[in-house]
């Protein structure tokens, strides 16, 4: 059942869930999914972030954040992309493999325990053929009416793209590397 929202306008408006893209080359498609999953929490909501790709970094401070939420935004890590499994320490849970990650996420939709599920850094996996394309269009055709899907990442897949209801591509214009800019605790972990 769809439950009715005030829009910004103080309209009411019937709650519908989108299938939301970040993708390009540029810097800034987890930290739009975050911005996102946070503004979700801030509202009652909750949120399924799973990332999956193993951190670049042994201190995340966006998984570190998630543990102050009071558990309206769940953090997933994926055991078999981790660079390193301490890595995954501060995360409220993990799955061994991308493909358990998915069927995760499906029961996450399933049980109805996320307004938002954050599939992070999938488009590379389904653009190196990792990941099959059919699964992740079938875990988006099951989700119910008000639960929205992001999915971050370069090299989103066309079928992925045409399936969305918004997409987002980043621009690489002046990225920190080409200006020799070191990555910044806090600011890009």
């Amino acid at each position: 059942m769809r439950k009715a929202v005030s829009t910004p306008q103080g309209n009411e408006s019937e709650e519908t869930g989108q299938v939301i893209v970040y993708t390009g080359v540029g810097k800034g498609k987890t930290t739009a999914a975050l911005g996102l999953a946070y503004r979700v929490v801030g509202h009652g909501g909750r949120v399924a972030f799973i990332h999956f790709t193993g951190p670049d970094y042994p201190q995340m401070g966006d998984v570190k954040a998630a543990t102050t939420l009071g558990g309206n935004l769940r953090m997933i890590g994926v055991e078999s992309q981790a660079r390193d499994v301490s890595y995954l320490a501060d995360f409220a849970e993990s799955a061994a493999t991308v493909e358990g990650a998915l069927a995760r996420a499906r029961e996450l939709l399933h049980r109805g325990e996320c307004e938002l599920l954050v599939l992070d850094d999938i488009n590379p996996l389904l653009c190196e053929g990792a990941v099959e394309i059919d699964q992740v269009t079938a875990l988006i055709a099951e989700k119910p009416p008000g639960v929205s899907i992001v999915l971050t990442g370069r090299f989103a897949p066309q079928a992925i793209i045409e399936g969305a209801d918004t997409v987002t591509d980043f621009a690489q214009i002046k990225p920190p590397r080409t200006a020799r800019i070191e990555p910044r605790k806090g600011f890009d972990f």
